[in-house]
């Protein structure tokens, strides 16, 4: 019998590549799929699992290597804003102090608790007024991640309790604001029943209510004005997640200067001392980061592909009707052109918000990263421009990257963290949350964890 406790409690349960696994098998076998494609599912989602640690891995290590050379150059605290990265420090702070593995298993109990919650509340929307199911999996299984580690670092609590404040937190974030984006994604999309379902999403909601007052979407909206086509390429999101690797390893050589840059080529580097020439280096820093990066990607498109298909179907069975929340790439196709206008202008906002901080003298120095910088500038640029034109969204997409660099500032300092995921909604609501659940432990005499 201590056998069977063990392997289901510490060799199955606590092992994300299989207890997804089991997740998305239970999921097509309840929506009468066949056998071999339950299984097909379940091995794909285990694999994508193992793909992502890969990838989460040897973003952290390279990405810290960058870090310490500025830290030891400069004595600054550095800290990346890139999404999957702070999941991954958060597990990684969690399993120093509980152990190997209890961070990641603790974060995915909690994406399958908030996700019952998020049906449940629309199950009883004439209470909740909560109309969407969140399906963006790859945000999901993120924030759960670290909403799971902001209860453990400030609460302290077990594992039950931590999961289910964690889940109820992030339910509920998921629920009202993806409601809240439901009448505006409508008039975008030209009546589609869905809504947004991704991280900028209280932006969003701020540029649809604050654009009309800033211009005029039919004298100003810029899906009727020409862009020069050299700006096409910052559509591909690899050569546009390269470019901006590219900009912070150059930045933080210029920075750290000759010796900080020999002392990477070392051992305690990157130990690359072939790579002689300072360009042909930064170079290849660059390319191995956004590299990293594309593996973890590739790994969480795997399993979230496997588990939102297993989910979407089973919650469209229980709950006909309900709108469903999407990735908010999926808007991307009716606005093009405010896809690169607000990437642009968010990208100068945190460029403003980083040298802000420097010339402040702030302890904290934070190196922008692809993710943030497109996803929220693209998505905010959208809603700006459909009910304020171009001039709404220069404005509110610059300030959107200010928000950001401020917002992750805060967090940093309160959570520790050498990552942060930068987007708008966690520079905003989640730095608040973050800041209400530490005011609780202090009052608690709760010390503070990790």
């Amino acid at each position: 019998m201590s056998y069977i406790v063990d392997l289901l409690l510490n060799q199955i349960f606590t092992q994300p590549f299989l207890l997804l696994a089991i997740v998305v098998f239970i999921g097509y076998m309840a929506m009468k799929q066949t056998v071999s494609k339950a299984l097909i599912g379940a091995f794909k989602a285990s694999i994508g699992i193992i793909v992502m640690g890969i990838g989460s891995g040897a973003l952290s290590t390279n990405f810290g290597h960058l870090l310490t050379a500025l830290r030891n150059s400069t004595g600054l605290q550095g800290a990346g804003l890139n999404t999957y990265s702070t999941m991954t420090a958060g597990f990684e702070k969690m399993d120093a102090v509980l152990g190997s593995g209890v961070g990641t298993t603790w974060g995915l109990y909690t994406l399958l608790v908030a996700f019952i919650m998020n049906l449940v509340l629309v199950a009883l929307r004439k209470w909740t007024k909560i109309r969407a199911i969140y399906l963006t999996g790859n945000a999901m299984i993120v924030q759960c991640g670290i909403s799971v580690y902001i209860v453990w670092r400030f609460l302290g609590t077990g594992m039950i309790p931590t999961i289910l404040i964690a889940s109820a937190l992030t339910a509920l974030y998921w629920g009202i604001c993806s409601t809240i984006l439901i009448k505006p994604t409508k008039v975008i999309t030209g009546g589609a029943d869905l809504t947004v379902a991704h991280q900028q999403m209280l932006m969003d909601y701020v540029a649809y209510k604050v654009a009309p007052k800033i211009g005029d979407p039919k004298k100003d909206d810029i899906e009727k004005k020409k862009l020069p086509s050299s700006l096409n390429f910052l559509q591909d999101s690899l050569l546009a997640t390269l470019l901006c690797m590219l900009i912070a390893t150059a930045v933080i050589m210029l920075v750290i200067g000759g010796d900080g840059i020999e002392a990477m080529r070392g051992a305690d580097g990157f130990n690359q001392p072939t790579y002689k020439n300072t360009v042909i280096f930064m170079l290849w820093i660059a390319i191995t980061l956004t590299a990293d990066l594309w593996v973890l990607l590739t790994g969480v498109r795997m399993f979230v592909g496997e588990l939102m298909m297993s989910f979407k179907g089973i919650s469209e069975k229980l709950l006909p009707g309900a709108v469903a929340g999407v990735d908010c790439a999926a808007l991307y196709g009716f606005a093009p052109k405010s896809v690169v206008l607000g990437f642009l202008c968010g990208a100068v906002g945190q460029i403003a918000g980083v040298v802000i901080l420097i010339v402040t003298g702030s302890p904290i120095v934070l190196i922008p990263s692809f993710i943030p910088l497109f996803f929220d500038g693209a998505t905010v640029g959208i809603f700006a421009n459909k009910f304020g034109g171009w001039k709404a969204l220069v404005v509110i997409c610059f300030c959107t990257g200010l928000i950001q660099i401020f917002g992750s500032a805060l967090a940093v300092a309160m959570l520790d963290l050498t990552w942060w995921q930068g987007v708008s909604d966690y520079a905003t609501i989640w730095v608040a949350i973050s800041a209400v659940l530490k005011g609780i432990g202090s009052l608690l005499g709760i010390p503070v964890s990790g």
